[in-house]
């Protein structure tokens, strides 16, 4: 059409169609310029305004970028030689042993943090707990040696609590339980959500004002054994187990959010009578069938684990199972596959130090990349650590896409 014929003729609407598009991922270079300034009349001294501190001093990286190469590898599980690869392909070459160096310094200035999500939690009244495997790197036999990660959460959201979820993992080089009362040293809660492994046992015998430790155990754990007998087996007497537990996770669905009060009332109405029939009726079962085979095994798992399983029915703000700090291990568990090992004992702390700061800002919906930068801004700009509260990740608020703050 012509443009002079297509001037004439009136608008009647358009067509407007959307299509997503990318702009990958760049560098920039931020330059600094420092003037100096000195009087021409008299000998005085060179005037310049200070350096900005950085986490690596004199170093290449802002304190984002140093939070991306953070995030990259404990939230989206990409080990440092593969961002290293990455980099590569974009023009910038950075080895991991660099990248490396980067995250243990940011460490350095990030342990206080961490330090202080562990004092919230030590005034919770009711904490989770869970520990998994780490490959540790042993420079002296140039092996891997089998470390843990043990997990330590809070969350309250299931009841309507207002505080925040928060979750701290400590390195430990063995899973004794010495490790767990070690690093439950100093914390004032009365119940322990945890399985039934013996090495939490000793917590309930430990001296302390508040008293040993009430041990919560977990119904997940025990579905999860008979799911296995029926899926090999088809064994009608888990088949009818899982039924019986299917009826305890109904009545939390149905109260899940609840008041602690209405969410014990139910479960003293309906979830007592099916754990009250439950016992004996295992006991049974248990006499008929083979002692040597997997059924009884897990029947004998269930049994003594028992006092620990009733717990749910004294506490509404108690959980049925460990769930939510087994979803907060997984990401983890993806991070130590894809790294194969910490490089050394310090890699590992340094690892569970950030674990926990990316795992608490994604349970309390803050982008851990902003948080991140903005944090390591602050405390390298003097933020006084009296008011280290205000650095937590639950009080982050980001005032745009671009730009971010640590607010009161």
């Amino acid at each position: 059409m012509l443009p002079e014929r297509r001037a004439r003729m009136p608008g009647i609407g358009e067509d407007v169609s959307r299509r997503l598009d990318v702009i990958p991922a760049q560098f920039r270079v931020l330059v600094t310029r420092r003037p100096k300034y000195a009087c021409r009349r008299c000998s005085g001294a060179v005037m310049q305004a200070h350096a900005p501190e950085h986490v690596v001093p004199g170093g290449l990286p802002t304190e984002a970028l140093i939070a991306h190469v953070i995030v990259s590898k404990f939230a989206d599980h990409l080990p440092l030689y593969r961002q290293a690869e990455i980099f590569r392909r974009q023009g910038v070459d950075i080895d991991r042993a660099t990248l490396g160096n980067w995250v243990g310094r940011a460490c350095f200035h990030l342990k206080p943090v961490v330090d202080r999500m562990r004092t919230h939690l030590a005034g919770t009244a009711r904490l989770f707990m869970d520990e998994t495997p780490l490959p540790v790197l042993d420079p002296g036999r140039r092996v891997a040696k089998k470390g843990y990660f043990w997990a330590m959460a809070a969350d309250d959201r299931a009841h309507g609590g207002r505080s925040p979820p928060v979750v701290v993992f400590r390195y430990a080089p063995s899973r004794e339980g010495i490790h767990a009362e070690r690093f439950l040293e100093g914390f004032h809660g009365r119940y322990l959500q945890c399985d039934a492994y013996d090495g939490y046992n000793r917590l309930r015998e430990i001296d302390r004002p508040e008293g040993g430790w009430t041990l919560v155990h977990c119904w997940s754990h025990v579905r999860r054994r008979f799911v296995k007998v029926h899926q090999s087996t088809g064994s009608p007497i888990a088949e009818a187990m899982i039924r019986h537990i299917a009826g305890l996770y109904a009545v939390e669905k149905a109260v899940r959010g609840f008041a602690p009060d209405a969410r014990l009332t139910a479960r003293r109405q309906i979830s007592a009578p099916i754990v009250a029939a439950m016992k004996p009726w295992l006991q049974k079962q248990l006499s008929r069938i083979s002692s040597g085979s997997k059924l009884a095994e897990h029947i004998r798992y269930t049994l003594g684990a028992w006092d620990g399983l009733l717990h749910f029915l004294d506490d509404g703000r108690l959980e049925l199972d460990t769930n939510p700090i087994e979803n907060l291990i997984r990401p983890v568990a993806l991070t130590r596959k894809n790294s194969l090992f910490a490089g050394h004992e310090i890699g590992a702390e340094n690892w569970a130090l950030l674990a926990s700061l990316v795992a608490t800002c994604k349970i309390n919906g803050v982008e851990p990349v902003a948080y991140l930068a903005a944090t390591m801004t602050a405390i390298l700009d003097g933020h006084p650590m009296s008011r280290i509260d205000e650095l937590m990740p639950w009080r982050f608020q980001a005032t745009s896409s671009e730009t971010a703050q640590v607010v009161a």
